[in-house]
């Protein structure tokens, strides 16, 4: 679930970070590294991605924007996913107003708020104009925009231009901080999740089959490897996230970095107002065991058991007191 390693599902095939999560962006990932989303042709299958999107923004914002204070990588909070055609097949069209679009909204969110709608497209952050930026120019035109977004001053009026049936208006938010971290659901049907860092993706199937607490669950384990900088860390040390990660040193750190997302999950599902224990009761569903990958599951990561146990070890030696909760033993490991 993170670059690190696919951390909590699929945890049968190695990877960058997961709760063994692989990454398509919203369907498949090119060689280059730039992510293009399967547009679903029909109708009810737009549908049921849409509600997978709006979901998984919820349970995000609310993880995110509660969790804001540990984390030292931020941006502005507008309670919206942003994606860009360049995330979609060619021949597809999103219906955007613009390459870089709003394109699911929390209807209470910010820029709900300020009359902007689902597939308004986004011009400009504070005057600026989007484009790609180099260190990402290999990657959506939608994660430059969203970088240039966290760049903006915390504490200073955010100005966007936005797009809406041919008409450009400017729109001024003043948006609370929350973690950073672009979140979107993979529309390949899957049952992943990642995160490298920067990006947190579900697969839809794995979406579907959640509840809203297992769902907060998986994506906190995700957002802990951002918040603890687990990508950054494995690559100042050179560990393979591939074949070579199953195995002596590198397998020890990233096996470390699992545990470290895991136990630092129920504390951000403690302060987000989600009982930690839902962590433990997943992975001792039947869901857990089955994303837990049994006999075939990556060496990185224990058993659904053992990750049980653990998380109830993790609560009850520091989470008696429950929440707001500052997991400094955790924290200092970043």
């Amino acid at each position: 679930m993170t670059d690190i390693g696919e951390t909590l599902l699929n945890a049968s095939a190695p990877s960058d970070s997961t709760i063994s999560m692989k990454w398509p962006a919203r369907a498949t990932i090119c060689l280059a590294g730039a992510l293009a989303l399967l547009f679903p042709s029909s109708a009810s299958a737009q549908a049921a991605l849409r509600a997978a999107d709006l979901r998984l923004l919820a349970v995000a914002e609310k993880l995110q924007d509660s969790n804001a204070a540990m984390c030292d990588r931020l941006a502005p909070a507008l309670g919206a996913a942003l994606q860009s055609r360049d995330q979609y097949a060619t021949d597809a069209d999103p219906g955007f107003a613009a390459d870089v679009a709003f394109a699911v909204l929390l209807a209470d969110g910010p820029a709900a708020r300020a009359g902007i709608a689902e597939g308004d497209g986004l011009v400009a952050v504070d005057g600026v104009a989007v484009r790609k930026l180099p260190d990402l120019a290999e990657m959506p035109l939608r994660d430059s925009a969203f970088a240039m977004l966290a760049d903006h001053p915390a504490g200073q009026s955010l100005q966007l231009t936005v797009t809406h049936a041919g008409a450009t208006r400017d729109v001024s938010l003043d948006p609370l901080p929350q973690c950073r971290a672009l979140v979107e659901v993979l529309a390949d049907g899957g049952t992943e999740a990642r995160s490298d860092g920067r990006v947190i993706q579900i697969g839809l199937g794995l979406a579907q089959k959640t509840s809203d607490a297992q769902l907060a669950v998986v994506f906190a384990h995700e957002l802990a490897h951002s918040v603890l900088h687990h990508r950054d860390r494995l690559a100042s040390e050179n560990v393979s996230k591939g074949l070579g990660g199953q195995f002596g040193r590198d397998r020890r750190l990233n096996a470390e970095a699992e545990i470290e997302a895991d136990r630092l999950s129920v504390h951000l599902l403690a302060n987000a107002g989600y009982d930690p224990r839902a962590a433990v009761a997943f992975w001792r569903s039947h869901l857990g065991q089955t994303i837990g990958g049994g006999l075939f599951r990556s060496r990185i990561y224990a058993s659904p058991a053992d990750r049980a146990a653990m998380l109830e070890r993790e609560i009850d030696e520091y989470l008696a007191g429950g929440a707001p909760s500052w997991p400094g033993h955790l924290l200092a490991r970043r």
